[in-house]
């Protein structure tokens, strides 16, 4: 464990138990998006599925490439 996360967990174990709750959810978020899971909400994923079947409403890779050159 680093030394920035000993004094991060140091820091929330002094908070209130709802508090320490909210640090540890936002924790185990922040592992769970590193192993490349997306969780969408149901209305999320019928949005997604809309837009899917839209032909020609995407960008190309190197359209968006394009966007982030600098």
């Amino acid at each position: 464990m680093t030394k920035l996360l000993e004094q991060a967990i140091a820091a929330i174990r002094t908070l209130p138990n709802r508090r320490q709750d909210e640090a540890a959810a936002l924790l185990l978020d922040l592992v769970q998006d590193d192993r490349g899971s997306v969780h969408l909400i149901p209305e999320q994923a019928v949005e997604v599925e809309r837009r899917l079947r839209e032909p020609g409403s995407y960008v190309t890779h190197d359209q968006v490439r394009g966007c982030f050159r600098t």
